[in-house]
C-alpha cells in the first residue's frame, strides 16, 4: 500500500511535469515569435502574440515565461501611447523569480519604466528610472553592457532635452559618443548617425551653428559612405539648421529629401510631421503659396487617418488586454479548483494509507504476541525436556556466539543432529549451529545479532538450507526444524 501511494504521487507528478514542458516549449516559441514581430515593427501583432504567450504561461504557471512576455506586453504597449496599461504590467514583472534573479531584466524594466514616465510628461520619475538602470548595468558584461549604456544615455538625453537643461543633454550625448569606441563603424553605421545627428539636434537648439553643422556633415558622410537605407533624421535635422539661420530653400530641400525617404520607408507619423514642416516652411519663406496650401491639406488627411486608424488599433489593444483580465481571472478560479481538488485526493489518500497503516500494525503485532507466546511455549517444553539450567546456559551460549554452543547443544539434542547428519552426510558445522538456533526458534533477526551478520546474509543462508535439505518453499524454516526433531523422537 505504501509502495502504491509513492507510486501514485510519482506518476501524478511526472504526467504534470511533461504536459507542464510542452506548454512551456510552447510559450518559448511564441516569445522567439514575438521577438521578430517586434523587430519587423508589427506593433499589433506583437501584442496579440505577447498576450497569448503571457495566457499560456499563467495556465502553466511558467515563471520566465510570465516575466518575459509582459516584458514585451509593456513594451508594446509604451510605444503604442498606453503607458498606464504598460505600467501595470511592468510593475507585475517584479514578483516573478525571474525578475528577482535576472539583472538584465531589471534593467530593462526599468528602461521601459522611464519611457513610460517620459510619455506621461513625469520626468523627474524617468530620469530616476533611467539612473536605476545604470546602477544595474554595471554587474552586466560585454556587448550587453554597452548596448544597454548606450540606450539608456540616448534615453536620458531625450528626458532632458523635454526639460530643457542642455548641459545634461549634452553630457549624455558626449557619454553616448564616448561609449561608441566599442562599436565598430563599418559593422553598426547608423548608430554611429544616430549620435551625430543627435549632437546635432542638441547644438542647434543651443545656437551653436558650427557644432551643429560638424556632426550633421558627418551624420550625411555616414549615410553616403555606407549607403544607408534610413536618413530621413539626418535630412530633417539638416533642414531645422537651414531653418534656424533663416535659409528657407535650402531648409525646403531639406525637409522634401526627408519625406521621400520616409514615404519610401512606409512611416506614415513621420510624413505627417513633414507635410506640416513644408507647408509652414513653404509659408513663412514665401517661397509657394500653392505648396503650402497643398501641403497643409495633405497633412490634414493623413492626421485624420492616422488617428482613425490608431484609434481602431488602440481599441483593438484594449479589447484584447480586457479579454487577457478575463482570461488571468478563469485561470485563477481553475488553478484554486484545481488545487482543492488535488488536495482532496492527496488527503483521501492519505487517510487510507493512514487506516491501512494502522490495521496493518495491529495485524503486526498480533503475530508477535503470537510468535512470542509460540516461543514461550516452546522454551518451555524445551526447558522440560533437558533441565532449566542446561537450557539456560545453551541460550547463553549462542546468544554470546560461543564455539560451545554446538558442544552443547549436541549433547542436549542428540537425536536432532543425527537427523540433520542424516539428511546431508556432509553437512557443515556451521550449518548445524544455524540449524539448532532456528530449533530453538531463534528469529532471523536474532540469529543476525546473534552471530554478528546482516539480516540480508541470515535470510540467503536460510534460502540455501532449503534447496540443501529439500524444504518446502511454504513452510515456516523454524517450524520445520522442530517438526523434524519430533519425527526422530518417534
Amino acid at each position: 500500500m505504501k509502495r502504491q501511494f509513492l507510486l501514485f504521487i510519482l506518476c501524478l507528478w511526472t504526467l504534470t511535469s511533461i504536459a507542464g514542458d510542452d506548454k512551456k516549449q510552447e510559450v518559448d516559441s511564441l516569445l522567439k515569435k514575438t521577438k521578430e514581430l517586434i523587430d519587423a515593427g508589427q506593433l499589433l501583432p506583437h501584442l496579440e502574440t505577447a498576450i497569448e504567450a503571457l495566457n499560456l504561461s499563467n495556465a502553466a504557471n511558467y515563471d520566465d515565461g510570465k516575466a518575459k512576455s509582459r516584458f514585451y506586453l509593456a513594451e508594446g504597449l509604451v510605444n503604442l501611447g498606453l503607458f498606464k496599461e504598460g505600467l501595470k504590467h511592468l510593475e507585475l514583472i517584479k514578483r516573478t523569480n525571474h525578475y528577482r534573479e535576472k539583472i538584465l531584466m531589471q534593467s530593462e524594466v526599468h528602461r521601459v519604466l522611464g519611457r513610460a514616465y517620459g510619455g506621461l510628461n513625469l520626468y523627474q520619475q524617468a530620469v530616476r528610472e533611467f539612473r536605476l538602470q545604470l546602477d544595474l548595468i554595471k554587474n552586466l558584461t560585454g556587448l550587453k553592457q554597452k548596448l544597454s549604456y548606450q540606450f539608456t544615455y540616448e534615453n536620458l538625453s531625450v528626458v532632458f532635452d523635454h526639460l530643457k537643461q542642455l548641459d545634461s543633454v549634452e553630457k549624455y550625448s558626449h557619454l553616448q559618443l564616448e561609449n561608441l569606441r566599442d562599436f565598430d563603424e563599418r559593422k553598426d553605421p547608423m548608430r554611429y548617425m544616430i549620435v551625430y545627428d543627435n549632437l546635432g539636434q542638441l547644438y542647434v537648439n543651443k545656437g551653436d551653428f558650427s557644432k551643429a553643422q560638424h556632426y550633421l556633415d558627418k551624420a550625411m558622410a555616414l549615410v553616403k559612405k555606407y549607403k544607408i537605407p534610413v536618413f530621413f533624421n539626418t535630412m530633417q535635422l539638416s533642414g531645422n539648421l537651414e531653418l534656424k539661420k533663416g535659409n528657407y530653400k535650402q531648409a525646403v530641400a531639406f525637409y522634401e529629401k526627408s519625406l521621400a525617404n520616409q514615404r519610401k520607408i512606409g512611416i506614415r507619423n513621420g510624413i505627417k510631421n513633414s507635410y506640416r514642416q513644408l507647408a509652414n516652411c513653404y509659408r513663412e519663406g514665401n517661397l509657394d503659396k500653392a505648396k503650402a496650401d497643398e501641403y497643409n491639406i495633405a497633412f490634414s488627411r493623413l492626421s485624420d487617418s492616422l488617428e482613425r486608424e490608431n484609434r481602431e488599433v488602440i481599441d483593438q489593444v484594449l479589447n484584447q488586454i480586457l479579454k487577457l483580465k478575463d482570461q488571468e481571472s478563469a485561470t485563477k478560479v481553475s488553478k484554486s479548483v484545481t488545487v482543492s481538488l488535488v488536495i482532496l485526493a492527496v488527503l483521501i489518500i492519505a487517510i487510507a494509507f493512514f487506516v491501512w497503516r494502522v490495521r496493518h500494525n495491529r495485524r503486526l503485532l498480533g503475530q508477535k504476541e503470537e510468535a512470542l507466546q509460540e516461543t514461550e511455549t516452546i522454551n518451555k517444553e524445551l526447558t522440560e525436556q533437558v533441565g532449566e539450567n542446561k537450557f539456560n546456559n545453551l541460550i547463553d551460549l549462542a546468544k554470546s556466539n560461543n564455539p560451545e554452543f554446538l558442544t552443547l547443544f549436541t549433547e542436549l539434542y542428540p537425536q536432532f543432529i543425527q537427523a540433520l547428519k542424516t539428511l546431508d552426510p556432509n553437512i557443515r558445522t556451521t550449518e548445524l549451529e544455524f540449524c539448532a538456533m532456528a530449533f530453538l526458534n531463534f528469529s532471523t533477526k536474532n540469529i543476525a545479532e546473534y552471530t554478528y551478520v546482516t539480516v540480508r546474509a541470515v535470510q540467503v543462508r536460510k534460502n540455501r538450507l532449503r534447496k540443501k535439505l529439500e524444504i518446502p518453499s511454504d513452510a515456516d524454516f523454524n517450524n520445520w526444524m522442530r517438526e523434524l526433531a519430533e519425527k526422530v523422537e518417534k
